[in-house]
């Protein structure tokens, strides 16, 4: 359980959010009924071994059937937490989560691939990022790595939250699957939407660090930019 302190920090986070979204433009999406959506852009993940995976993909469903009910029409926003909710709830079990550039359990522990997922999903399909927060550190060898560096969007509730504007003339849905060994993600829609080629490249930095660049192959066009200190 988080400490007392540390809910009311994050509920004044939540509520100051809240006074923001309501002053902006932004119009977010709803879980509605669903249209038909026949298309899709699919993106795997491997799952790792760790000794809270199991956990891990009990969050993950549960967020999976959250999100699924949501569908984002054209100019809408999709906000991660607006939709999964507080993880902080006994819905939610303990698993692995990067904190501050450290492993540590917390409820809603693995959130952060799924998050992940949907952001590079987001860039295939050429969506408009509106926020995302890349991990502070890399923890992974490139033997280790379930996604490219620079892929990755951590989420933290009431501070950090992954949004994506649906930019494209078409509903769209992102849907979960947890399977055995893999993680799947579908970006559904009632029309086609052109897949664009990422590239993701990686140099490191003067001081050590490492910089990772998603580029679109097509236009050369760097989408995002993400910095890690190396563990």
């Amino acid at each position: 359980m988080i400490s007392y302190l540390k809910q009311y920090k994050m509920w004044l986070h939540v509520l100051l959010r809240g006074f923001q979204d309501a002053l902006s433009a932004h119009r977010f999406c709803k879980r509605r009924s669903q249209p038909s959506l026949p298309y899709s852009l699919r993106l795997e993940q491997p799952f790792t071994a760790s000794a809270t995976l199991n956990e891990k993909k009990h969050n993950l469903r549960l967020a999976a059937d959250r999100i699924r009910q949501y569908v984002v029409n054209p100019g809408e926003v999709f906000s991660f937490w607006r939709t999964v909710g507080n993880p902080n709830t006994s819905q939610f079990e303990a698993s692995r989560s990067i904190r501050g550039g450290e492993l540590q359990l917390e409820r809603g522990g693995g959130l952060c691939q799924a998050s992940g997922i949907i952001h590079h999903l987001a860039l295939v399909a050429g969506l408009q990022v509106v926020e995302r927060h890349n991990h502070s550190k890399d923890l992974y060898t490139e033997a280790t790595r379930f996604c490219p560096l620079g892929s990755d969007a951590t989420v933290a509730f009431g501070y950090r939250d992954l949004r994506v504007q649906n930019t494209t003339s078409t509903p769209i849905v992102f849907d979960l699957q947890i399977c055995d060994d893999h993680f799947e993600a579908f970006l559904r829609s009632a029309d086609p939407i052109t897949a664009h080629d990422i590239r993701f490249e990686q140099s490191e930095e003067p001081d050590g660090s490492l910089k990772a660049l998603a580029i679109d192959a097509s236009t050369g066009r760097t989408l995002c930019t993400s910095r890690y200190e190396r563990i």
